[in-house]
Formats: C-alpha cells, sequence, structure tokens
C-alpha cells in the first residue's frame, strides 16, 4: 500500500554527526548474543498474551507483564521501513564514532541501507542493514534473510544485516 501511495523516496540533504557512544544492555542481551553465537535469534515471548520481541524485552509492551520466556524465532523477514544514506565520502561521515570509507566498510560514492526488519514470528521490529541490493530495488514488504559473520563470536556485529530473498 505504501508502495502505491508514495512513488518516490523523499530524500532530505544534511549531515548526521553520530559520534561514538557506549550502550548498557540488559542481562537478557547475553542470551540474544549466545543465540548469535550459533546463528540463531532468540526473542522473548510474553506467555501472557504471546507477543515475541527481537531484541528481548523484559516487560511486554502490550499487557506489562515480565517476560521470562525466550523464544527462537525465523532468520527470514519482511523490510517495514528503510533509509538510505547520501553517498558515502571519505571523512564527512562517521558511523558509531567511525569513517565508513576509511575503515574499508564502505566504498566512496557507496550508500548505507538501513532497514527495520520484523522477523518472521515476532511483534517487533529489529534495525540492521540491507546487504546486496541497490538503492532502487528496496521496498517496504521486501522479504529478507540474515547474514551472519563466518565465524561467530557471541557479538552484535554476528548478524552482519539483512539481504534480498532472491
Amino acid at each position: 500500500m505504501a508502495k502505491k501511495e508514495r512513488k518516490e523516496t523523499i530524500a532530505v540533504d544534511g549531515i548526521w554527526p553520530v559520534g561514538s557512544y557506549s550502550y548498557k544492555a540488559p542481562e537478557l542481551y547475553k542470551e540474544l548474543l549466545e543465540g548469535f553465537k550459533q546463528k540463531r535469534i532468540i526473542g522473548s515471548l510474553c506467555t501472557g498474551c504471546g507477543m515475541v520481541y527481537v531484541p528481548p524485552r523484559n516487560i511486554c509492551g502490550r499487557c506489562w507483564r515480565k517476560i521470562d520466556t525466550r523464544a527462537s524465532v525465523s532468520d527470514v523477514g519482511t523490510v517495514r521501513t528503510f533509509t538510505i544514506s547520501p553517498e558515502m565520502k571519505r571523512g564527512r561521515t562517521k558511523i558509531l564514532g567511525v569513517d565508513p570509507v576509511e575503515a574499508g566498510w564502505l566504498k566512496e560514492g557507496e550508500r548505507l541501507i538501513m532497514v527495520y526488519v520484523n522477523f518472521d514470528g515476532t511483534n517487533s521490529n529489529y534495525t540492521t542493514i540491507l546487504m546486496n541490493s541497490k538503492p532502487e530495488d528496496v521496498h517496504i514488504g521486501m522479504r529478507v534473510r540474515a547474514v551472519w559473520k563466518e565465524q561467530p563470536e557471541g557479538k552484535l556485529s554476528d548478524l552482519v544485516g539483512v539481504e534480498p530473498i532472491k
């Protein structure tokens, strides 16, 4: 429906100076990272209303119960929304405090595509990078699959991103 309503992508020029930061994750992220180590996605399952959250949560957003149960979910999902960066230029953009061109993450002129993915079996979205896709091919409702690091270490970076299912 959204693709029919809006034929063009809205572009907003500007610079977003995101520096490096630290994030104190809840204890239950240890279970998520253990799952990542095995190339599995682990979420929180609310036994009260059946909601499944990825990343995991301690409290259900629907019925406000404490969540103690975990569930393994699919690594296939649907793009719910996305953002396409301007072309990357050396020395102009930093991601998590690092210049992506200097670090070798992206080539000069490449664009970064951030997506919210609703993995099958979940009721929430996971933010990650869309890989192996051209900006003009991205759309809401696109089916994607997780891309895992070859040798997972139990870190958030083990889930490298997602790529379109061909």
